[in-house]
């Protein structure tokens, strides 16, 4: 029993290592980089896809300006941005 967790663990392991980002995330991060950001405006996950999803905190000061700079490189985000409120 203990040698197939470990074969399942080793296996498991192996596949995390191997996992990279695709050309479309690449892009959309090097796209998210470069574009100016307000403090308030948060990075959430770029998918596989390369869509780019992020969100601001408390108000939706720059979030414009971010998705202005995003279109201009070619990078797609998600049509708005999460608002999450502060506590």
């Amino acid at each position: 029993m203990q040698a197939r967790q470990l074969i399942f663990v080793s296996l498991m392991l192996a596949a995390c290592t191997t996992v990279r980002p695709s050309s479309e995330q690449q892009a959309a991060r090097s796209a998210w980089d470069r574009c100016p950001k307000a403090a308030n405006i948060a990075l959430v996950s770029i998918d596989a896809t390369g869509v780019i999803q992020y969100r601001a905190v408390s108000s939706a000061l720059g979030a414009r300006e971010l998705a202005e700079c995003l279109t201009a490189t070619g990078a797609r985000a998600s049509a708005t941005p999460a608002l999450a409120l502060a506590p």
